[in-house]
């Protein structure tokens, strides 16, 4: 019996095309929604004032795959091309925040909201979006449109540049005991250096089970781990 294989009719490309232009600009508006949200409730969610919940890495992963997201859409609406230098460079960056924007996921969902203490409310409406929802539409577009190249070999470290670069000027102002929002000088349980395990420590009391040397060097190994596994994939198809 003869196999027929049919071509993707033109219909076909416009209809997949408008569904990868939408996912970006429907991640986007994500994105941006709940970052904004996060900022009107700040108040209501025991911050002192609504702009230094920018400080955290869950606004600004939000912030940068919304942005990437939002120019990657006006693009293809214009070009409807994923070749060339530029587009290849954004291809890239919608690689290295959508590591950023897993990371988000994880720690929230496997970290904060189980050891949260009474007075966080992990499942808001703000943290549904900004850990949930706005994840989720990320890794659905990564998944769905792959660029027609291969993302480069040493991608996996590129990964680690955001989340080093914010644990880098954050350490500086725990040191400096500069206010987070919510009355404590660190963003997260795990880069409190004043903790009971301080930096090196290890203790059987939970969360403070690890020191924030330790903390740091886990979560770098995972990032590293999902630009690898997230560039395997990419490669694959």
């Amino acid at each position: 019996m003869p196999i027929i294989f049919s071509l993707p009719t033109a219909n076909n490309i416009r209809m997949k095309n408008y569904l990868r232009i939408s996912l970006k600009y429907l991640t986007a508006v994500s994105a941006f929604f709940g970052v904004i949200l996060g900022l009107l409730t700040a108040r209501a969610d025991g911050y002192s004032h609504p702009l230094l919940r920018l400080l955290y890495f869950t606004a600004q992963s939000n912030v940068w795959i919304g942005v990437i997201m939002l120019v990657l859409a006006i693009n293809l609406s214009v070009s409807k091309q994923t070749s060339g230098a530029g587009m290849r460079s954004l291809y890239f960056l919608r690689y290295v925040f959508t590591v950023s924007i897993t990371l988000t996921a994880l720690v929230f969902c496997l970290l904060l909201a189980p050891f949260s203490d009474a007075s966080y409310r992990p499942w808001t409406l703000t943290n549904l979006f900004t850990h949930v929802i706005t994840p989720a539409l990320s890794l659905l577009d990564f998944f769905l449109d792959r660029p027609r190249f291969i993302l480069p070999k040493n991608g996996a470290w590129a990964c680690l540049l955001p989340p080093c670069l914010y644990l880098l000027y954050t350490t500086v102002l725990c040191l400096f005991r500069i206010d987070f929002g919510r009355g404590v000088p660190y963003p997260y349980f795990f880069m409190n250096v004043f903790s009971p395990v301080g930096i090196f420590g290890v203790s059987s009391q939970p969360p403070f089970i690890l020191g924030s040397a330790y903390w740091y060097l886990l979560l770098a190994m995972v990032v590293y781990l999902i630009g690898r596994l997230y560039r395997r994939f990419s490669a694959r198809f």
